[in-house]
Order: C-alpha cells, then structure tokens, then sequence
C-alpha cells in the first residue's frame, strides 16, 4: 500500500543498468545508464539519459553512435564500476581495461561480456533537464543465445540495480500471463 509521500525522486525503483559504450577522435568510455528505454519499434529507437557533464557526452554526439550493452549479475562489479570511475580521472583512465570488458574487434561499442547489445545511430538530442536524452536508431542488434529460451524470453540472471550500489539478479521463479487469460 502506498502510505508515505517524500519529495525524494531518485532512487525507488529496480532496474536494469545499460552499459553505453561509446568513442570519438581515438578516445572511448563506457558509462552506466540506469535510465534508458525502448522508444519505437518501427523504426527502432532506443534511447539513453547521459548528463552534459559526463565524458561520454561529447563522445557520443561527436561520433553520432553508441553502444547500449546490458551484462549478467555476473557482471555487477563491472556495472557499478562504470559509473563509479570516470575518464576525467585522467590518462590511464581506459574504463574497459580498469573493468575487464572486452570490445568486440568487428563492433567496437559492443561489449563481450553482454547478453544483449543495441548498436545506435544518434538521431536526435533532446535536453530534458539535467540530462540530455539521446535518442539512436537500433542499426544492429547482437545477443548471447545462452541467456535466451527457445521463445527468446531471457532466461539468464541480469543484474538487477537497486540503487545506492546494491544489485540483485533475476530467479528462475516465472509467471506467465497471456492476452488470452484476460478475455471473457
């Protein structure tokens, strides 16, 4: 039951957090995004929440593309460690190499170690306070068949964000609900 009422925003939710891969000019990153979501299916666009201030920021507007790579509860550390370092912590601050991810040689904003990545083509910036949402065309869609069931339903174990650094991963507990129980 809703009972309490805070002027708190942040932080009342479970979710997942994408991995945003990006480079420009011979420099790259990876940024955790907790806010992000599919935004069309036709034409597929996905979009992510990157603050001005981040160093990814200017990545992805320069190159006009990123990465959207979303890794198993295996991974967590990784997760939150892409959030918590920044490439403003100066040379030698390669978050990839820090954290253990592997780009992939034929699609350098994927990450290996994902279960499902969106490769996107910026198709427009739209500030929305504090963070600018960047919306990008889906041009490739690449995932590890491991973590799917033969319906394509996610079988695997996500890393679940809590907030305040706290992750959780999915069980095997599942409910099903088609359109069908819901007819008269």
């Amino acid at each position: 039951m809703l009972s309490e009422v805070t002027t708190r925003f942040f932080g009342y939710y479970p979710g997942t957090v994408a991995l945003v891969a990006s480079e420009h000019a011979g420099t790259r990153n990876v940024l955790s995004v907790g806010w992000h979501t599919a935004l069309s299916a036709d034409p597929p666009l996905y979009g992510v929440a990157v603050g001005r201030e981040r160093a990814s920021h200017p990545l992805i507007v320069g190159s006009g593309h990123f990465g959207v790579n979303f890794l198993p509860f295996a991974w967590a550390r990784a997760v939150q460690g892409a959030g918590v370092l920044s490439l403003h912590d100066g040379p030698g601050a390669d978050k990839f190499a820090r954290l253990g991810l592997t780009p992939l040689p034929d699609a350098p904003l994927a990450v290996a170690q994902a279960y499902l990545h969106y490769g996107c083509e910026v198709v427009q910036v739209v500030p929305t306070g504090d963070h600018d949402l960047i919306v990008g065309r889906v041009s490739e869609v690449r995932f590890d068949p491991a973590h799917y069931d033969a319906a394509g339903l996610f079988v695997g174990e996500a890393a679940v964000y809590l907030g305040r650094s706290a992750y959780v991963t999915t069980t095997s507990g599942r409910e099903v609900y088609p359109p069908e129980v819901f007819e008269d």
